[in-house]
């Protein structure tokens, strides 16, 4: 009885980490994404240490935006990281940290890609694409 008790609890537990804390974002093989999720349109570069310093600045998610040609970056409160949202109603997109991170793992180049697509904006390192992020507006938490 009581290691069922105890199986309950650790299940309850679990089941709450969960809820408070969502992953966005997916990993996908390069060719894949450009399949599924179409062509670059256009892109920026950046020094993986660059992109980590971002990741720490910005806590759990982060937003990114390169309309401009350059990456601008958010906090989830949209506070700047780097550059600045000409506007409340631009769209930035917005991904877990530990996926921008694992994909820096996994891609193993010193740089990463971060890219528009005609409907969203992508990640890649290596061979290795993020997608699957929420853009804000409208999806902002």
């Amino acid at each position: 009885m009581r290691s069922k008790m105890f199986g309950l609890l650790l299940v309850v537990l679990f089941s709450f980490g969960s809820l408070n804390a969502q992953v966005i974002g997916k990993i996908f093989d390069a060719d894949y994404a450009n399949k599924e999720f179409g062509e670059v349109i256009k892109s920026v570069e950046i020094n993986n240490s660059a992109l980590e310093d971002m990741l720490k600045s910005a806590g759990e998610y982060i937003m990114l935006n390169i309309e401009t040609g350059t990456l601008r970056a958010l906090d989830n409160k949209r506070n700047s990281i780097s550059g600045f949202a000409k506007s409340e109603s631009e769209v930035f997109y917005r991904m877990s940290t530990s996926q921008v991170d694992v994909l820096i793992q996994k891609g193993t180049k010193s740089s990463t890609q971060i890219e528009m697509r005609p409907k969203t904006l992508t990640l890649t390192n290596g061979s290795f694409t993020l997608e699957m992020v929420d853009p804000c507006p409208p999806f902002c938490y």
